[in-house]
């Protein structure tokens, strides 16, 4: 029996891995992007690369690609993606309450890598940019530069469900 195709694990950028800000919190940024202090959320690199050995990645941000690019360079450096997405591959919506607009992550565009929506799940802070497909979205927390952020330590344990796994004393 041939073993079933690994999923796709899609990582959101800002609030979700970063926060990034014009203005410098108590602690240093991580690094800079352009204008912006970018702080990394704590456990990133060990979730990263956690689902690294488990899932194909990718990230799809409502940013610009110049700042997906950047920021993906120094948390993703040496971890391959099947893609790097940016606001340019979100469908534009208007919110009627806000009167401003929305940015949706149709996770249908990304059908076209051989995934189906049963084997993909979107790791965001933000469920309405995931309104079309809620069922594959792996809600987090919004990410601010806290230094004390435990979430991703806690999503890690939501991705060994997600595989069918219990969370062993070796896999911690």
């Amino acid at each position: 029996m041939e073993p079933e195709p690994r999923r796709l694990l899609i990582f959101d950028l800002d609030e979700t891995l970063v926060h990034a800000s014009e203005l410098a919190l108590a602690h240093p940024c991580d690094f800079d992007v352009g204008t912006y202090l970018v702080y990394q959320r704590p456990f990133v690199r060990e979730l990263i690369e956690f689902a690294a050995a488990r899932f194909d990645l990718a990230v799809w941000s409502s940013s610009s690609a110049a700042y997906v690019a950047a920021v993906v360079e120094h948390l993703f450096a040496g971890v391959p993606l099947r893609f790097a997405w940016s606001v340019e591959r979100c469908v534009q919506r208007v919110d009627a309450r806000s009167n401003s607009y929305v940015y949706i992550k149709d996770l249908r565009k990304a059908q076209k890598f051989g995934y189906t929506l049963g084997r993909m799940n979107i790791i965001d802070d933000s469920a309405e940019k995931i309104a079309r497909q809620p069922h594959c979205h792996l809600p987090v927390a919004p990410f601010l530069g806290a230094s004390d952020d435990v979430a991703l330590l806690e999503m890690r344990q939501a991705l060994h469900v997600l595989l069918g796994h219990d969370l062993s004393v070796t896999d911690r």
